[in-house]
């Protein structure tokens, strides 16, 4: 039996959820069917990793996702059409590839929406503004075309489904091998209150709100752990300098990631807009309270629409003090919440990749 060439894109393949869920992915796909490539635009945080169940981990160097399209397109004159499917993945790389890898050059083509569409009506800059206008365009009137466009989220897929008028299907990212033994969290309030946040360190994803939010909260005895690393970590740091607030970033590791889910308290998430958190479901995994934005996406199905954590009006500081001090007054009543919400965490595990897989044979 012949292999299927599956080759995945990801133009921003440094730590973050989507890297993370194209791993989990790569991993699970079955290889006696399918041969695995994967392709990002300069370094690929996950290299090594990834080497170990693909054929190909391939780092191209360009300035951005358009510059790159026709060494892309070289690299894909070595595969058969008729035996390969592109997976494309985060909404402008996936416009891109819509019009030029299926359009012009007829490959099969699966989108994968790894954000909400409320993203694209989220600006930070006018030239932002012109970029998702004209990523929303190809969306709204190109979409069709693609064999098949898959959302990490309910939601997500059916704001997708009315946008473009083309069934958008949805598998929830194979976040977790196992689900944890329950174990409560106690709250000693004579200690310091850890509380953590695990992210990509970028504008949207809002980590200044939790900041100023730490800098006006009465309670002295919180520390704020921040884990990751990006664009905005100078700022950051120089914010939490001058106004000496209790909070370090550390760089990522899954050594530091696991040492601060042992001691954390409370896992906060400030994001703008999130498709699927997957670091909450792993703090949940945890035995962690979850208090976050009301960033769209997955976030409601994740916390079973408030029965399993706590949320917070994204952009406003005052309900997100007063939405930790609550937590933390109440503390084992968020403990079980955090209960409801893990007994539904195995929608959430590695065997979603069989949705994955028919998904891939019916193209």
């Amino acid at each position: 039996m012949y292999k299927k060439n599956i080759i995945f894109f990801l133009p921003n393949f440094s730590y973050g959820g989507a890297g993370n869920s194209i791993l989990n992915i790569c991993k699970y796909l079955n290889k006696k069917k399918y041969k695995i490539f994967v392709l990002s635009i300069n370094k690929n945080f996950y290299k090594n990793e990834l080497s170990k169940y693909c054929q190909e981990v391939v780092e191209i160097n360009a300035v951005s996702t358009l510059l790159s399209l026709n060494k892309i397109r070289n690299y894909l004159k070595k595969f058969n059409k008729n035996e390969t499917v592109i997976i494309s993945n985060i909404n402008y790389a996936n416009a891109l590839f819509v019009i030029y890898f299926k359009i012009i050059y007829k490959f099969k083509l699966i989108l994968i929406e790894r954000t909400p569409l409320q993203e694209l009506f989220t600006y930070f800059s006018f030239k932002d503004f012109i970029k998702k206008l004209f990523v929303k365009f190809i969306i709204k009137f190109f979409y069709n075309k693609a064999d098949e466009v898959i959302a990490n989220s309910k939601k997500t897929a059916n704001d997708f489904t009315k946008f473009t008028k083309k069934k958008c299907q949805y598998v929830y990212p194979l976040t977790l091998k196992k689900i944890g033994h329950y174990k409560r969290k106690k709250l000693n309030r004579e200690e310091v209150i850890n509380c953590m946040t695990i992210s990509r360190l970028s504008k949207e994803k809002n980590l200044i709100e939790i900041l100023s939010a730490m800098k006006n909260l009465n309670n002295k005895r919180i520390f704020f752990n921040i884990v990751g690393d990006g664009d905005e970590k100078n700022n950051l740091n120089r914010y939490i300098r001058e106004n000496k607030i209790k909070s370090k970033i550390f760089n990522y590791s899954e050594k530091k990631k696991y040492k601060l889910f042992n001691i954390c308290k409370l896992y906060i998430c400030s994001s703008y807009f999130e498709g699927f958190p997957n670091a909450i479901v792993e703090a949940l995994n945890n035995n962690i309270p979850i208090l976050s934005s009301n960033n769209y996406g997955g976030i409601n199905e994740i916390l079973l629409n408030n029965k399993g954590g706590e949320t917070y009006k994204v952009g406003n500081k005052h309900d997100l003090i007063n939405k930790i001090n609550k937590v933390l007054n109440n503390y084992e009543y968020y403990t079980k919440k955090t209960f409801l919400a893990k007994k539904k965490l195995n929608r959430f595990t590695n065997n979603n990749i069989k949705k994955y897989e028919k998904i891939i044979d019916q193209v």
